[in-house]
């Protein structure tokens, strides 16, 4: 068996995606690693600290198919480090000795941070596409169903009257928070490495921030002003908005479980024959995207936090906590991107039962309507008064399994002041959805807008 999910054959399938996989393969983190070294290699050659030629040889073999991978393992238990078997591998490959000029003057923890954030920066562009297209699948719901009526419930009890846009408004909002939160994260936080031994570029000599600057603009990241190798925020902050994500997906599909309970029914998850629910029962249709969303945002989680221990660190270097991240941060990024996508994939193929939702609307006999009713009585006895008398009617009603419309006429008080015509129509779901509609069509409208400056920005 597999030590983890995400590289199980069995479960894969689940617990990741093919795309996000590769992303942050073993074959990904080394060619990570030869493009530094062929950018570094390329710099070098520039401002005349290498020959073209070296550079030239660096650029040709810098392809993660000239190694060997299944030898790097046994090299690095020989040798007790991480990123000299494949340095070494690296240089074989080179002619002419060129391959002696590979690293000069870099560090490991240069190449290994610069190895990761491209790899997140993959990762997080490919993230990102999902959670947008989780919004606008959210967005076509509530434009759809924005005068769709259901109940609106509190403590996991209906309330008043909503409209399911209403709903799915809510979750956009969210939604569009999150995406504002990523490109912040992509303009700031995503930096490359490239300082020496203590960040201090002693080893480049007097070219340093020349090569370093150049070094890293040719990898696509942004330069920092300063080395990071013991400031770890940036890798916490990217880690800690997938996860903020990958939870706002989780709510949707906490809350679309919650409905395609039998007893509410108002929403399914698309169904496809041939998919099984249950090993016992053929009729199971069971809520699998919804569920397995939740499962790996909670996993998300777990990984964000655990790379949050690389915060609290020594001196200018410290391996103790630093390679902790080296866990964390693939399976956080594979874990939260799986949840986003499963999560795409339910609101893409959302089913809606409006016809059950006006049923569920009905279920507390009138019930429902105790506030509009209270503050209608409320003008004539006052408004506390009013809350007392309609309790007191509330609660017998319960009680008796009565319609509520029958226990207010049979009081003296409500029939002194209000006609049964009139509770009829206080009593239309329609007449009391506040501004549901409206609501969800600004949010609809401000949404659409912002989707417009959506590109991701260094």
């Amino acid at each position: 068996m597999a030590s983890s999910m995400i590289d199980s054959v069995l479960f894969y399938p689940m617990f990741t995606t093919p795309e996000l996989k590769e992303c942050f393969s073993d074959e990904a983190t080394i060619q990570g690693w030869m493009e530094i070294w062929k950018a570094l290699a390329t710099t070098q050659a520039e401002y005349g600290i290498i020959s073209q030629d070296v550079a030239d040889e660096i650029i040709k073999k810098g392809d993660v198919k000239n190694i060997d991978l299944a030898s790097l393992g046994d090299g690095i238990i020989k040798c007790g480090h991480p990123l000299m078997p494949a340095l070494r591998a690296f240089e074989h490959v080179c002619d002419n000795g060129s391959g002696e000029f590979i690293h000069l003057g870099a560090t490991t923890q240069d190449i290994a941070d610069t190895g990761w954030m491209l790899m997140m920066k993959r990762g997080f562009e490919i993230i990102y596409k999902d959670l947008r297209e989780v919004e606008l699948a959210a967005l076509k719901l509530a434009e759809e169903h924005k005068n769709t009526l259901m109940a609106g419930r509190t403590h996991g009890q209906q309330a008043l009257p909503i409209t399911f846009g209403y709903k799915v408004a809510i979750w956009v909002g969210e939604l569009r928070r999150c995406i504002e939160r990523m490109k912040e994260v992509y303009a700031r936080d995503f930096v490359g490495q490239m300082s020496g031994a203590v960040g201090t570029m002693a080893g480049f000599g007097d070219k340093g921030d020349l090569i370093s600057d150049e070094t890293i603009k040719k990898l696509g990241l942004g330069v920092p002003d300063i080395a990071w190798h013991t400031s770890r925020d940036r890798v916490a902050s990217i880690l800690n908005v997938l996860t903020l994500s990958a939870f706002s997906c989780a709510h949707i599909a906490r809350e679309c479980c919650t409905l395609m309970q039998t007893e509410f029914g108002e929403v399914a998850e698309g169904f496809t024959r041939g998919a099984i629910g249950s090993s016992t029962m053929p009729h199971k249709r069971n809520p699998v995207l919804s569920e397995i969303g939740q499962v790996l945002a909670r996993l998300a989680k777990s990984s964000a936090d655990v790379s949050m221990n690389s915060m609290i660190i020594e001196h200018e270097r410290d391996a103790s906590v630093w390679r902790i991240e080296w866990r964390g941060i693939g399976e956080c990024f594979i874990e939260a991107g799986a949840g986003i996508f499963k999560v795409k994939r339910l609101l893409q193929g959302l089913q809606v039962f409006p016809e059950r939702m006006l049923e569920n609307l009905e279920l507390t006999r009138g019930l429902m309507y105790s506030e509009p009713v209270m503050m209608l009585m409320g003008q004539h006895i006052g408004k506390q008064t009013a809350h007392e008398l309609i309790y007191d009617i509330s609660m017998d009603t319960f009680e008796q399994g009565a319609f509520f419309i029958d226990k207010l006429m049979e009081n003296a008080t409500v029939a002194k002041y209000v006609s049964r015509k009139e509770l009829e129509e206080l009593m239309n779901p329609a007449g009391y959805i506040g501004k549901s509609v409206e609501y969800a069509e600004r949010v609809i409208k401000n949404t659409y807008a912002a989707r417009e400056h959506d590109d991701l920005k260094m």
